[in-house]
């Protein structure tokens, strides 16, 4: 019997349901027949992994899962790792004036050599079947392109790198790995990057010589049609058959969202007591009120998320704008305040940053006091804010080149559409309360 889980819903692994999309899957199978860097790209739960492990299965090529914490170094590190490359670190202290001292790293690259007389060798392991691996030591600088490049030839590794969760490097990382990227591209080492976004050249804003260097794959949108193919597709593997109106109902409720309609789809059948396939006749589900339970079942789990990370942002970053004995201007606090009670139509399509800027006005304690600066800063901070409250994946990103707020986890609109989003920004922390209550 197939398990339910293995054909819909959103899982780590790939479901049985997944289809291939001209408009995605051939751009990207072309793609990787390029010498081009390739950037997928996307809302939360679209779809990026399913289709990069898809063609370019994972286990046969170079993954590394990047952190917040996550360094260049840690990056080039793993990737050298990973093709069988023993990376040595040590720490060596250095005296940059008489009274201090610094602290810095060393690094040392062992190659295994599979042949006598290849290179001097200055090192051995046993291997763990009790026989002699021997190494070829060189220095190593790990901020160097061109020497990570080098290292990877003289293994003979020539697989793709796969950088998942790229968003969550800080942007001066990103800056740094943009101009490091172009280098890579000429050097012949191929990378795929994986990250949470929806602005177009996205890389090439940190450095215009990716312009024509980089093949960019959205996997969005989701079309009417892709949403049908998945579920006629889950209907012959699970032997069931929906009717069209819940079909169409689940579509519209799902915003575009593949994410949303795989978890609905899989709540639709848990709730009509389908665990997996049958070998007997096709269950029918004709019933409203499975997909009506499963709607519900979805805004209270989205909703635990998404609250917790709205109210996570309003309280950050109180600084700022502070003049006389007048209050901070608390500008987190009112982005999220608006962005509640304009609800689904008021960032459905995002949001500008003038038009984010008229609404905090009339709302705000200290309207005059308000500028265009405070809110360049505040929107372009967002991405550092929600990493700093552990936000992940991120909710809100801000497009520069539109100037556009916009939605990244595509499970915010199911939820700001079917919660009771007033109530929500009735029950946010009011900061100036805090404030007048501690002067």
């Amino acid at each position: 019997m197939v398990k339910l889980e293995d054909v819909f819903g959103v899982s780590s692994q790939q479901v049985l349901s997944y289809v291939e999309r001209e408009h995605v899957d051939k751009r990207f199978q072309d793609a990787l027949t390029s010498t081009k860097q390739i950037i997928v790209y996307g809302s939360s739960k679209q779809g990026k992994t399913a289709l990069v492990s898809k063609h370019l299965p994972y286990e046969e090529n170079i993954l590394v899962s990047l952190t917040p914490k996550t360094r260049l170094a840690d990056i080039y590190q793993t990737i050298l790792s990973k093709a069988g490359v023993k990376v040595v670190t040590s720490i060596v202290e250095k005296k940059n004036t008489e009274s201090s001292v610094g602290i810095s790293a060393k690094f040392r690259a062992l190659i295994p050599l599979f042949a006598s007389g290849e290179a001097e060798i200055q090192g051995s392991t046993k291997a763990g079947s009790g026989e002699e691996v021997k190494y070829e030591e060189i220095p190593l600088n790990l901020e160097l392109p061109q020497s990570v490049s080098d290292l990877l030839a003289r293994v003979k590794c020539n697989k793709t790198v796969i950088l998942e969760n790229f968003h969550y490097l800080n942007d001066d990382i990103q800056q740094q790995f943009a101009f490091d990227l172009r280098a890579f591209q000429e050097l012949g080492v191929q990378f795929v990057i994986l990250g949470v976004w929806r602005e177009k050249n996205r890389m090439a804003q940190f450095n215009g010589d990716l312009l024509d260097r980089t093949i960019e794959i959205p996997v969005e949108p989701w079309y009417e049609n892709d949403f049908k193919k998945v579920v006629e597709k889950g209907e012959a593997i699970l032997r069931i058959k929906f009717s069209d109106k819940i079909i169409e109902d689940v579509i519209n409720a799902s915003f575009s969202s593949i994410g949303v309609f795989q978890e609905l789809l899989k709540q639709i059948c848990i709730n009509s007591g389908i665990q997996g396939s049958s070998s007997g006749a096709i269950h029918q589900i004709l019933e409203q009120k499975f997909l009506t339970a499963a709607i519900d079942t979805k805004t209270n789990d989205y909703a635990s998320r998404h609250q917790r990370a709205l109210e996570a942002i309003a309280a950050g970053h109180t600084t700022g704008g502070a003049k006389g004995d007048l209050p901070p201007l608390f500008l987190p606090y009112y982005l999220i305040k608006v962005i509640l009670q304009h609800g689904f139509d008021g960032i459905a399509n995002g949001c500008h940053r003038n038009t984010i800027h008229e609404w905090i006005k009339t709302l705000h304690h200290r309207a005059d006091d308000v500028r265009v600066s405070d809110m360049t800063n505040l929107l372009g901070g967002l991405a550092n804010l929600q990493s700093v409250k552990s936000i992940s994946p991120p909710v809100l990103a801000y497009d520069v080149q539109q100037r556009m707020l916009q939605v990244v986890d595509s499970t915010f609109y199911f939820f700001i559409k079917n919660a009771n989003t007033m109530e929500i920004a009735d029950s946010l922390q009011d900061p100036l309360d805090n404030f007048l209550g501690g002067a």
